[in-house]
């Protein structure tokens, strides 16, 4: 009883004087357009929604649905006919006829008789049944209706900031919030009845046209791989837990708090199956399964590009699925660059790139600087994900806010390390939650692996002020009063003073052991980028020829240093991704068509070519860690292994000036002082990073003087190499 007392009292109306109660209440105009559940109480005039917008809350009539297990499914004025028949055939019943029904007849007639006077067919009078109360009510609500509406959208109307002004699309998204008027939805004909159900469902349609990017999940029995039967429960949950524990230091971006087993399958059926595919790939006793699962995550990933499925973790698994692509016929045929773009289409769709703050932070006077179409509510974030309910200030909004940033960081990062290794232009912008990303890892709410993302994407992101520095000193070498080896030390002081202070800032919160060595795979990845810049200063069209020249030795010990990491770091580098191995394999090019031009007595050319012999090897038993691996690196390292052979045989550079290092006259007294000097070629595998460069200025190991820098004529012997796309 207390029970029903207290859901009596929680439905009486705050308009209504007295205790009499009402029906339930609907749910407002605000929340059924969010489609979310009305939280209304007692004591307050509007539901928690409208208090959160701060608008008017507006509740249409409530019309209760059959209850279950009664079967009259009749309503209006189908109801009222059938319970006057019911209850003539009640009066007529001779075992049931009492007074009382002869009155009720005799009224009824009154009303038949009466029906086409005027005055009476507007009249509410006696109600039969003891549904009187509720339709009064009903009624009351619907003459209340006109007269509020119009107030809620003029207050909708002023309430909508045209803070979307930058993007058409969106200020359109934002109109299709504003209501249609109370008269359009409500005929005095049939006929203006038929035309304006028309006329509105048209007006649902385009609004649903111009509606806000939302979800578009892809989940479902049809494309789940444990409903198909691809993998069992048991098998999905080995399979997650090694990727959190094996693969995520290669692939960052998921969050092990949020990307559990469960979460996961519920999200996205591509991301579901991508993060099992990829850790079958490196399981010894997971042939079969690796392939059913790579053949459905291939399949899940047309049908998103076809359906145009949207969600944070389809951009994860877009993401999860480029580092180990199977190789096609041709070096440019894997999908990378493919799902790259796709990636960033719909990251950008679900406006990733936005900065995460409230509109009331974002003004005049707020300090901040920002436009408003460069920010996002969080809540307006959440509820795009999918979670409206779920509060931005809690533990899990926070995990979920975090997610979006970690995605479009790790997006920045693969996309310009794609790039680079690629030879191709940047495609993914620079934005502001990528400039003021320096201490985004540090965080109560961080995972173990930001501060690595957050280490590259820092060193991707202020590449460019460097490369602007490298351009305006070549091309101020122009000038005839300008000295060529002044402009290559002030460039060298650039380069040098901008990795030190990387290393100073990220060595020791990413490096490991005493000396705060660099995991190898984050080596290769800076290496490759002084690599990359090197390259493009020793190929600048303005470049002085002593600046060419100061760079050989820097170059060919930058890309030692790439093969030198790989060698030593294999057994950290099991789950190597195909864009590391194009790296290392840049490296090698680079240094065997470098060291060409060393003086023929040195035994610098046979060092690198017996590097780069260790490096293709190290690349093709990478390639093969599991019989089904089948990664990309075999053909790397079969490649470098054929031209090491056609170099040592004279047969690969067609340089004449290579030179031959076998056919050196032994009894010079040149070479005898060489062979003192080095009796041996070089383990440069087994050196480190000063050793290296010590060994490069030892004398012997100079260049010939017709050297004058790499050009583009000296790497078309690699026809299927890109120069990275540095911008100098």
């Amino acid at each position: 009883m207390a029970g029903r007392n207290s859901d009596s009292q929680s439905q009486t109306s705050p308009l209504e004087s007295g205790d009499s109660p009402r029906p339930r209440q609907a749910a407002c105009l605000v929340c059924r357009r969010s489609k979310i559940k009305c939280d209304w109480k007692p004591h307050q005039e509007r539901c928690r929604r409208c208090i959160q917008l701060d608008c008017e809350c507006v509740r249409p009539a409530y019309h209760p649905g059959r209850q279950k297990g009664i079967k009259n499914k009749r309503t209006g004025l189908d109801k009222a006919l059938y319970q006057i028949d019911q209850a003539v055939k009640r009066a007529r019943s001779a075992s049931q006829k009492n007074p009382e029904d002869d009155r009720i007849l005799n009224h009824l007639q009154e009303l038949l008789s009466n029906a086409n006077t005027p005055e009476h067919a507007t009249t509410r009078g006696y109600s039969v049944s003891g549904d009187g109360d509720e339709d009064a009510y009903s009624e009351e609500e619907e003459e209340q209706d006109p007269v509020a509406m119009p107030d809620f959208i003029q207050r909708t109307q002023q309430s909508l900031a045209i803070d979307d002004a930058e993007n058409p699309l969106q200020l359109l998204a934002r109109a299709s919030y504003i209501q249609p008027s109370p008269e359009s939805r409500h005929g005095n004909s049939p006929i203006q009845a038929h035309t304006a159900s028309t006329q509105g469902q048209t007006e649902d349609e385009i609004q649903a046209f111009f509606a806000p990017a939302q979800v578009h999940l892809d989940v479902g029995p049809d494309v789940d791989p444990v409903s198909l039967g691809l993998v069992s429960e048991e098998e999905a949950d080995k399979l997650f837990n090694f990727f959190h524990r094996n693969l995520a230091h290669t692939r960052w971006g998921l969050d092990p708090r949020i990307y559990t087993v469960e979460f996961t399958r519920s999200r996205s059926a591509f991301l579901y199956t991508s993060i099992m595919a990829a850790s079958a790939l490196f399981m010894p006793s997971a042939a079969a399964l690796s392939k059913r699962l790579s053949n459905h995550a291939r399949t899940l990933a047309h049908r998103v590009m076809v359906n145009r499925y949207r969600s944070v973790e389809i951009v994860l698994a877009f993401m999860v699925n480029i580092p180990w692509m199977f190789p096609g016929q041709h070096s440019t045929d894997d999908e990378t660059c493919t799902y790259i773009s796709i990636a960033n289409t719909v990251a950008t769709d679900l406006s990733l790139h936005k900065s995460l703050i409230s509109p009331e932070m974002v003004g005049s006077g707020s300090g901040i600087g920002l436009a408003r179409g460069d920010c996002l509510d969080p809540r307006a974030a959440l509820a795009m994900d999918g979670f409206p309910e779920i509060d931005p200030w809690s533990e899990k909004g926070r995990l979920f806010l975090r997610n979006r940033e970690r995605c479009w960081l790790s997006l920045f990062v693969l996309e310009r390390g794609m790039s680079l290794a690629r030879g191709r232009p940047f495609s993914v912008p620079m934005t502001r939650s990528l400039k003021d990303c320096d201490n985004w890892h540090r965080s109560e709410y961080a995972d173990p692996l930001d501060g690595h993302l957050v280490s590259m994407a820092v060193l991707r992101r202020d590449l460019d002020a460097l490369f602007a520095t490298v351009r305006a000193l070549c091309d101020g070498s122009q000038m005839a009063s300008s000295d060529g080896s002044l402009i290559a030390q002030s460039i060298q002081g650039s380069i040098e003073r901008f990795f030190d202070q990387w290393y100073t800032e990220w060595g020791v919160s990413i490096g490991k052991g005493p000396d705060r060595r660099l995991p190898p795979y984050v080596e290769i990845l800076v290496t490759h980028t002084r690599l990359s810049i090197y390259g493009g200063v020793i190929n600048h069209p303005t470049a002085p020829l002593e600046v060419r020249r100061f760079f050989h030795t820097a170059g060919l010990s930058s890309a030692l240093n790439v093969m030198r990491a790989a060698i030593q770091g294999e057994s950290q580098l099991q789950s190597m991704p195909n864009n590391t191995a194009i790296m290392i394999s840049f490296a090698a090019c680079f240094a065997l068509t470098l060291s060409s031009y060393a003086t023929g007595g040195s035994s610098l050319a046979p060092s690198v070519r017996n590097l780069i012999d260790e490096t293709a090897t190290v690349l093709e038993r990478i390639g093969k860690v599991t019989r089904h691996r089948n990664g990309l690196s075999i053909k790397y390292g079969k490649y470098l292994k054929q031209i090491v052979r056609r170099a040592a045989t004279g047969d690969g550079i067609s340089d004449p000036r290579m030179p031959i290092v076998n056919e050196a006259p032994i009894t010079t007294p040149t070479f005898l002082d060489q062979q003192a000097l080095w009796p041996e070629p070089l383990q440069f595998s087994a050196m480190s990073d000063d050793q290296i460069v010590q060994a490069l200025n030892q004398p012997g190991n100079d260049f010939e003087p017709s050297f004058g820098g790499l050009s583009w004529e000296d790497m078309t012997n690699f026809e299927w190499l890109y120069w990275p796309e540095v911008g100098i």
